[in-house]
């Protein structure tokens, strides 16, 4: 049994009989609870629904870089990165209660939904059972290894309006904006003696952690980012043709830190919080873009990035990333500290562009290896980045990217960075749970307990019955 949700190649190499559940049917908000701040949703159910819902009652909902049209349940449940994550954290971090069928064909509860006769799905910490960890696993879940849920309860968060998403223009010429007594956009320069890219990523970067810092301190905002130069265009940029010309002309000639504030309870809070983070970025010595800047290119680029800001509450663009090549590829991601992600990124960048200069990458794209975007989480208590690569179109020259990959992941397994794990699926227990304490054999434990006949969308969360030791180096050989 497969779901749809999560299917891998290396099912191909069972050589078995396969049943693809699809629950395209399941496409219900099953409640909107506006006082207790959470929603019911069923598998089928996108983002875009979801947010559109909540912001009928005043509330709003996050949405992932990947999309709004994708599945809520699926990216929740799994593991989730948002956009607002400043405010949302991870999607492991927004469930709540959940419904699960087991391998076995039981229906499994979790959180307050479990208690006899309950309609309550706001809490995951009891009464009843917690077994969000189960199903989340180590970090980015179980990937439908343990049974297929069919149900969640996920946090809602205030939302100070308008209750429809706002847009204009059609198709790729589409933009929004929010008024500005509602929601407010900043696009924050680093100091003149640090601008100079890429000779002064590392100040840059370690700038950029401590305005983070001083944010959250401060208590501000429901969006805070750094976007990497190469992040900046790409997703910008409406067209190919733009892209290409905008990345010639230097157009962003360095990454730049984005902030949202918004009238949470009133236009005065508002305006509090604009003159904190206005004092905040004077202290540090940087500067806000506007349309009066003095520079004429900094107005150009501040108009061309304020037409798709709201794209990190509602992502319509993601597929722009995909653009310069028609695919892409993380070159690095890790989820830590602000700080740490920070040293990654510097880490990957020294060993790529190390590898670049040996010939090593001939055929990845040269904006490539520019930065790296950190989206800190929880206003502050953590933080995920990632790198990105962009091969060229055949296969044996994509293949380049993953040993770029690769090269990275040796990095982060030595340094026992949990962030590893995005970057192997399915045997990921297997290869990295002794450089994680042998996490990995509590989730064996669990999937022989749970589904010992292994029907359950193998080979996620494997067990030795599973695998054999011949079928997994075939699996892992690219390491």
């Amino acid at each position: 049994m497969i779901n749809s949700a999560f299917p891998n190649p290396a099912q191909a190499m069972a050589g078995k009989g396969v049943i693809i559940v699809d629950p395209k049917r399941m496409d219900k908000i099953i409640k909107v609870d506006k006082n207790n701040m959470y929603m019911v949703i069923e598998p089928y159910v996108n983002f875009a629904a979801c947010q559109a819902e909540a912001m009928k009652v005043g509330c709003t909902f996050p949405s992932p870089p990947a999309g709004a049209q994708v599945s809520a349940l699926a990216n929740i449940q799994w593991h989730g990165a948002y956009g607002n994550s400043w405010l949302s954290a991870l999607g492991a971090n927004q469930l709540l209660s959940f419904e699960v069928v087991l391998p076995n064909g039981k229906i499994l509860r979790s959180g307050s939904i479990s208690q006899a006769g309950s309609d309550d799905w706001i809490w995951n910490d009891g009464p009843g059972p917690d077994l969000r960890g189960f199903f989340r696993g180590a970090q980015f879940g179980h990937a439908g290894g343990m049974g297929m849920v069919t149900k969640i309860s996920t946090r809602l968060f205030p939302w100070p309006g308008p209750v429809v998403f706002p847009t204009q223009g059609n198709a790729v010429d589409k933009e929004s904006f929010f008024p500005m007594d509602k929601v407010r956009w900043y696009m924050i320069d680093f100091p003149a003696a640090i601008k100079a890219y890429p000779d002064k990523e590392e100040e840059q970067l370690r700038w950029s952690c401590d305005l983070h810092y001083e944010i959250a301190r401060a208590e501000l905002a429901i969006v805070v980012q750094h976007n990497a130069k190469q992040f900046m265009w790409t997703w910008a940029a409406r067209s190919k043709e733009e892209f290409h010309k905008g990345v010639n002309e230097d157009f962003f000639p360095h990454g730049y830190n984005i902030v949202a504030l918004s009238a949470l309870t009133s236009v005065e809070q508002l305006e509090y919080e604009e003159k904190v983070l206005k004092h905040i970025v004077a202290k540090m010595g940087g500067t806000f873009l506007s349309e009066k800047s003095p520079d004429p290119k900094d107005r150009e680029r501040y108009k061309v990035w304020m037409r798709i800001t709201n794209d990190w509450i509602r992502t319509a663009h993601s597929m722009r990333l995909s653009r310069p090549s028609d695919c892409f590829h993380q070159g690095t991601a890790c989820l830590d500290s602000i700080d740490t992600v920070a040293e990654e990124i510097l880490r990957a960048n020294r060993v790529q562009r190390k590898m670049v200069a040996e010939g090593k990458g001939k055929n990845l794209l040269p904006y490539s290896f520019h930065g790296g975007w950190i989206s800190p989480l929880e206003k502050g208590y953590g933080a995920l980045m990632t790198t990105d690569l962009w091969p060229e179109q055949e296969p044996e020259k994509a293949a380049e990217a993953i040993q770029f990959l690769l090269s990275s992941l040796v990095g982060m397994l030595g340094e026992k960075c949990a962030g590893a794990t995005v970057c192997l699926l399915g045997p990921a227990y297997d290869l990295l749970g002794p450089q994680f304490f042998n996490v990995h054999l509590l989730v064996k434990a669990m999937k022989r307990e749970f589904d010992p006949n292994n029907i359950s969308n193998p080979p996620y969360a494997t067990t030795p019955d599973v695998v054999d030791p011949i079928q997994l180096a075939e699996m892992t050989k690219v390491l």
